[in-house]
C-alpha cells in the first residue's frame, strides 16, 4: 500500500504531536500499550485505528488531559487527577492540605464577590484567571482530603 492510499486520520496526527510533546518513542509506546513497534507505526501513519488502550497507556504516564478531549469533545467540564496520599497521611501531610484548602476558600470568596458586585475590572480579570488555573489543584486538594477522611473512615469501621 502506497502512502497515497492510506487514508489518514486526526487520530494519528495527534498521537504524533502527544509523543512529540512528551518526549514518547514508539518503542516505549509498544511496550507501554503490549503492541508490538510495528503495529504503533501502523497508528501513526493512520493505516491502523488507534485503540484505548493505547490512549490509556498514555494518559497513565502523563496526565495529559488533551487526551480526555478525545472521548468528551467539546463538553465543557474539568478533570483533575487524583494525587495518591498515603494511607494513614502524617500531621505534616495533614496540616498542609488543610492550609491550602484554607487559602482556596478565601480565593473561592473573593471570585463570588466579584461575580456578585457584577463589575469587572482589570484587576478582577486577572484573579479570576489565576483562579481558573488553580482550579485542578484545587480539586487534587479536595480529593486528597477526601481520601484521607474516608480511608481512615474505612479503617475505624471495619
Amino acid at each position: 500500500m502506497d502512502k497515497e492510499s492510506i487514508e489518514v486520520s486526526d487520530d494519528n496526527i495527534f498521537l504524533q504531536q502527544l509523543l512529540d510533546k512528551h518526549n514518547i518513542c514508539a518503542k516505549q509506546l509498544a511496550l507501554w500499550s503490549g503492541r508490538a513497534a510495528s503495529t504503533v507505526y501502523k497508528y501513526l501513519s493512520g493505516e491502523l485505528t488507534i485503540p484505548t488502550v493505547v490512549w490509556r497507556s498514555i494518559f497513565e504516564r502523563t496526565l495529559d488531559i488533551s487526551i480526555l478531549k478525545l472521548f468528551t469533545g467539546e463538553i465543557s467540564c474539568i478533570f483533575a487527577p487524583l494525587v495518591k496520599i498515603a494511607a494513614k497521611p502524617d500531621a505534616t501531610t495533614m496540616s498542609h492540605l488543610l492550609k491550602m484548602r484554607q487559602k482556596q476558600i478565601k480565593c473561592e470568596k473573593y471570585i463570588l464577590q466579584i461575580l456578585d458586585d457584577g463589575k469587572i475590572d482589570k484587576s478582577d480579570v486577572h484573579a479570576i484567571a489565576n483562579y481558573k488555573l488553580a482550579f485542578p489543584d484545587m480539586i487534587s486538594t479536595q480529593a486528597q482530603i477526601y481520601q484521607a477522611i474516608t480511608n481512615e473512615f474505612e479503617k475505624v469501621t471495619k
